[in-house]
């Protein structure tokens, strides 16, 4: 049984990351889109689990968060600024006295002012569309204070529509950051009892998935092609939270005999596929990182390889929402939206 008193334990504040990096060209024809730095600023709210809970202990006392964020990236005239909301997880790797050092990740939505245009911006060969997907991972040094604390960020910001609108080649933003969050009362551990572990006893869990999403495939403002797919999937519990997950995909893609020269009939969009993944979960969130392969792919687009990497929120004990983007190594296939059912 999960409970879903999420903000119950915690402390709240507030939390102001200022940060540098630049646009990093990870193709070729993009050198001409690094102009100079990129700056951004994320403010937001922010709650740390104030280890009340055993699960907060084993998590080593993570906090999670909301900010909105701002982004000039360098060359105003052709990749123009973002203005984006996203969620955040901090999840220590250790702390030791007042220090800590672990993952920061955070995921959401962003708008973006200036996209692809064959007349107007033919120079932004990186971003076909005003909104898009906006992910940050990075690791982040922390020292603590008695109601704030101040870190060190190295990370990476990515800017993609998921191939939804073309061109869709994405930003990739390395940064330098710095983190400060004021509380509005002590962060101290002193709880002097624990509730018990809220982890699940089972080792082995099982489920399906529905997945539904559109994509379009180039030349540039064509036409935009539905996928769908059912996974079924298995689950072991692997240490005292996280699983192992095995599952196989089978895909309708409507894009494979339009990318692919060829009169072919649309039995040819079929696809079957099977991954290994790994899955962390995080009260309501599970975070999950796959690989997969083809063991069907009549046309092979794109490689018999592809990934996943996304989460799913725990909308009741059974039902996940699911949010992830599938890429054939670091180029974008489209988004997966669905919903999850675990038996």
């Amino acid at each position: 049984m999960y409970s879903f008193t999420q903000f119950k334990g915690t402390v709240q504040g507030v939390s102001l990351s200022p940060k540098i990096g630049y646009v990093l060209p990870h193709r070729s024809t993009m050198q001409h889109l690094t102009q100079g730095h990129t700056h951004s600023i994320d403010m937001g709210v922010v709650w740390q689990y104030d280890g009340s809970k055993s699960w907060h202990i084993h998590f080593n006392r993570p906090r999670f968060g909301f900010n909105a964020n701002y982004t000039n990236f360098g060359f105003r005239e052709v990749l123009g600024e973002s203005f984006g909301v996203q969620s955040f997880l901090y999840l220590p790797f250790f702390r030791k006295g007042h220090w800590s050092f672990g993952s920061k990740m955070s995921a959401g939505v962003a708008y973006v002012s200036k996209k692809f245009d064959q007349q107007k911006n033919p120079k932004n060969n990186a971003i076909g569309s005003h909104l898009n997907g906006a992910v940050t991972i990075g690791v982040l040094l922390e020292r603590q204070f008695k109601a704030w604390s101040a870190g060190l960020e190295i990370s990476m910001a990515h800017w993609s529509n998921g191939a939804y609108r073309l061109p869709n080649l994405g930003l990739n933003v390395p940064y330098l950051a710095l983190n400060f969050d004021y509380y509005f009362e002590s962060i101290g551990r002193d709880q002097k009892q624990l509730e018990q572990e809220q982890f699940s006893t089972s080792k082995w869990r099982w489920g399906s998935q529905l997945i539904a999403s559109a994509k379009e495939v180039y030349p540039t403002g064509g036409s935009r092609y539905g996928v769908a797919s059912f996974t079924q999937f298995l689950q072991y519990k692997v240490g005292k939270v996280s699983y192992v997950e095995w599952g196989a995909d089978v895909i309708y893609n409507q894009s494979i005999i339009v990318e692919v020269e060829g009169d072919y009939k649309q039995r040819k969009n079929w696809q079957l596929g099977s991954y290994l993944g790994y899955v962390l979960p995080v009260q309501r969130f599970e975070l999950i990182v796959a690989m997969g392969r083809y063991l069907l792919n009549p046309l092979d687009p794109r490689g018999m390889w592809y990934h996943k990497f996304g989460g799913r929120l725990r909308l009741t004990d059974q039902l996940m929402a699911n949010v992830s983007i599938k890429s054939h190594w670091a180029k974008a296939d489209y988004f997966e939206y669905g919903l999850t059912f675990e038996w």
